[in-house]
């Protein structure tokens, strides 16, 4: 699970905003803009800090240190809020094992430092939702710029020992010891000329501390405050990161758009990256695949592996309002975190992932115009096909009109012929060809069992061919069968037959005997009806 958190200010209350991503990559939220009267001077901040002069900070309230269940914020997805008296400058995940089932985060203000801790559903079953609960509060006396955990905060140890640092708007780092009873102090590291814009601890150990400034210097500081290391940079230094694994590399990212890669052991640049754009406001090194750096510059993020080229592999426009900070995940070497630059109306928070290329979000104005148009497009789409559908169903309807017409007026010239119903039907095999259509030897299969069975019965049940009345010889047939010599379509003639009681299959069969054998009977019943034929 990948814990982030980001900043803002809103109506002279600020908020922290803690986002679970466990629901995916290519997300987004948006961060509310800030207030400028929240922005006192630098100077001025720093001069009231030095009017203060606290060397102790001051013990938390009863209800600081309760357990505070977060409130979900409905506007945003997975997202959680704890709202301050003071205004949020800057928040920090402890990102080392700290010995506790909860989170350790900070956050500074214009005069505090707060510490908590946060404890997630998926790491406690008894926990709904997000659950907060602050561990100390420390008097700061100055604005707060950045924070920087140590690899030696412990909560499991006896007594447990909190320690980390700020870097404040009096240009001064102060190193920050607590045992959340009565041992609270800090020390101030003083060196830099200008605003300091990162520090971070040596992720081993945690003996050393690096900062860079806007005073074009990066320094390396004991936890004594004795600077070990000064390196002069070639622009402001806005970010800076130690090697997850060999702690002598060092690699600070450059305002001008250039990250250097220093060796603490000789003191000098062993390797820079260059990415042909300012201003280059954050720089990270992936804690998983140690071969990857990325940053944000301008509006876009970009991706080095530092074994093909110094130029980045992978770059993408992602913030409207410029970037501002770029962190990859501690579990996945494809996943990381941009955020746009505070203050801006559009400031952004967003997670990407490599594997999956990411869209920019589309605007509510163009969301709903796409959507109209899709609607009437498909509106007018349903129309069309229904207005051809009737088009077509009319223009069946028609020909089937037609062809019934048709049929009446054939039944009609074949009822007009004189002598119709008296027609003898000569067989003949191409008759019975053209009648059976493959079938004349299933009926003279048939007719020879007739004639076997005849053979084979007593002589005194013969009756001789002249007293059997064939089909060809009865008029109620031989009139079909005449159709069928003039040319009428067969399948006409079998639904005539089915309309009047006569079985359609002795067409196939003329020399077949009538099956009732009632001659003179059917002759009358013959003479009598009338024939229209229908497909």
């Amino acid at each position: 699970m990948l814990q982030l958190a980001a900043q803002g200010r809103l109506f002279q209350r600020s908020r922290v905003y803690i986002l679970n991503l466990a629901g995916g990559p290519d997300s987004q939220s948006q961060l509310p803009p800030s207030d400028p009267e929240a922005e006192p001077a630098r100077a001025a901040a720093a001069q009231g800090e030095q009017q203060l002069g606290f060397s102790r900070f001051q013990a938390p309230s009863a209800a600081q240190v309760l357990p505070y269940k977060m409130k979900q914020d409905a506007t945003r997805n997975a997202a959680y809020t704890v709202d301050c008296e003071d205004y949020v400058h800057v928040v920090e995940f402890n990102p080392f094992e700290s010995g506790d089932s909860g989170n350790l985060i900070a956050y500074g203000g214009n005069n505090f430092v707060f510490v908590g801790t946060c404890t997630f559903q998926e790491e406690e079953a008894d926990v709904e939702g997000i659950q907060y609960k602050t561990l100390r509060t420390f008097h700061h006396g100055v604005r707060v710029d950045g924070i920087a955990w140590s690899p030696e905060t412990r909560l499991d140890s006896l007594p447990p020992v909190i320690k980390f640092c700020t870097s404040a708007a009096d240009m001064k780092i102060r190193l920050f010891t607590s045992d959340l009873q009565d041992k609270n102090e800090y020390k101030v590291l003083e060196g830099h000329s200008d605003f300091i814009n990162g520090l971070v601890f040596d992720p081993r150990e945690g003996q050393e501390i690096a900062s860079v400034s806007d005073d074009h210097t990066c320094r390396i500081w004991n936890l004594e405050g004795i600077q070990t290391a000064h390196f002069v940079l070639h622009s402001p230094g806005m970010s800076v990161c130690w090697h997850p694994e060999e702690t002598f590399k060092l690699m600070v990212a450059e305002k001008n758009g250039t990250i250097r890669f220093y060796d603490l052991l000789a003191q000098q640049a062993i390797l820079s990256l260059e990415s042909e754009q300012m201003p280059l406001m954050s720089a990270h090194w992936c804690l998983k695949n140690t071969f990857k750096v990325g940053a944000v510059a301008g509006n876009d993020w970009l991706i080095w592996d530092i074994t093909r080229s110094s130029y980045p592999q992978d770059k993408r426009p992602v913030h409207m309002d410029r970037a501002c900070l770029f962190r990859w995940s501690t579990v996945n070497e494809n996943l990381f975190a941009t955020t746009g630059y505070p203050g801006k109306m559009m400031s952004q928070f967003q997670i990407h992932h490599l594997g999956h290329p990411q869209v920019p979000a589309i605007q509510q104005k163009r969301t709903v115009a796409f959507l109209n148009q899709f609607v009437v497009h498909t509106v007018q789409f349903l129309n069309r096909f229904s207005t051809v559908c009737e088009e077509k169903l009319a223009d069946l309807s028609l020909r089937i009109q037609q062809i019934e017409t048709t049929l009446n007026i054939l039944d009609a010239k074949l009822s007009s012929i004189p002598g119709l119903d008296d027609v003898t039907f000569e067989v003949s095999p191409v008759n019975v060809t053209r009648i059976t259509n493959g079938t004349h030897s299933e009926a003279t299969s048939e007719q020879s069992q007739q004639n076997s069975l005849q053979d084979s019965g007593p002589q005194e049940s013969e009756v001789t061919p002249e007293n059997i009345l064939t089909v060809a010889k009865d008029p109620r047939y031989a009139r079909y069968l005449k159709m069928v010599q003039v040319g009428v379509p067969v399948m006409a003639i079998r639904n005539k037959m089915i309309s009047e009681g006569l079985d359609p299959d002795l067409l196939e069969r003329p020399d077949a005997p009538v099956p009732d054998g009632e001659g003179e009977k059917n002759t009358e019943e013959s003479s009598d009806s009338e024939s229209s034929f229908s497909d």
